[in-house]
């Protein structure tokens, strides 16, 4: 165990004087497989599932056109809601108007 540590530190002191891009990765590939070793790190597959692809629904042109309309249709601004207080103000400004044009 100490064997690897002082290994690692060695070629931790060694990439630092590393010129070469290739010395410097098979330096870091080499300290990555002793860290691995120490911790016990097997390489197994993230997922033990099956990886299947789903196939997409066939559908027709039509099919299609009619959903991009419907999420064009979403995206489109909606239409200002007049609250209560904002069509108070517009009756009463538009009463005040008629009082005064007569």
């Amino acid at each position: 165990m100490q064997a690897q540590y002082d290994e690692v530190e060695v070629l931790g002191k060694t990439y630092q004087k590393a010129t070469e891009s290739e010395q410097k990765v098979d330096n870091i590939r080499r300290r990555i497989a002793l860290m691995k070793e120490r911790i016990g790190y097997k390489d197994a597959p993230i997922s033990q599932k099956s990886m299947q692809v789903k196939q997409a629904p066939n559908r027709t042109i039509q099919q299609h056109s009619d959903e991009m309309a419907k999420l064009r249709a979403k995206m489109q601004p909606k239409a200002k809601q007049e609250t209560e207080i904002e069509r108070t103000d517009r009756e009463l400004a538009e009463a005040i108007e008629r009082a005064l044009a007569k």
